[in-house]
């Protein structure tokens, strides 16, 4: 795929997510950190507000889940054809407490896209001090239908 497309199914992506106040997407605040056409990569930016903290500070578990899935959707979108990228499946592995008032830099991979469903994991880093907060893998159902 050409850089030009590449970085309009980017602003699509972002524009469908950010902009419709009150939705779980536009909450989570992400913003373009970096991608890497050749790798097929993309690392989006979270800040970690404290209405996402479980009962000891830290970031929810499920909101590592959200942000996981919403930068793997994003990664299996943005270097494929599919209209649309929903979640088949996920695992996480959470690896280190997340405190509020950090950003979290996740890398999206896509592994493979097929023509009916694509491969995608993905890193959280404390983009602070670079620590590996969480990582994921998941399986994304590719729709071409509009």
């Amino acid at each position: 795929m050409e850089k030009e497309i590449i970085e309009q199914r980017i602003q699509h992506f972002m524009e469908l997510r950010n902009t419709k106040t009150g939705t779980i997407n536009a909450m989570l605040e992400m913003e373009l950190y970096a991608y890497d056409l050749e790798q097929k990569t993309i690392t989006l930016a979270f800040p970690v507000r404290t209405w996402e903290a479980n009962p000891v500070g830290n970031m929810h578990g499920g909101m590592i889940c959200a942000i996981l899935d919403v930068t793997m959707g994003c990664a299996a979108y943005v270097f494929s054809q599919a209209y649309f990228t929903p979640t088949i499946q996920m695992s996480v592995n959470f690896v280190k407490g997340i405190p509020s008032d950090e950003v979290l830099l996740v890398e999206g991979i896509l592994d493979h896209a097929g023509s009916r469903m694509a491969q995608a994991r993905a890193i959280a880093r404390i983009q602070r001090t670079n620590e590996v907060a969480a990582t994921g893998n998941g399986s994304y159902a590719m729709n071409h239908k509009k």
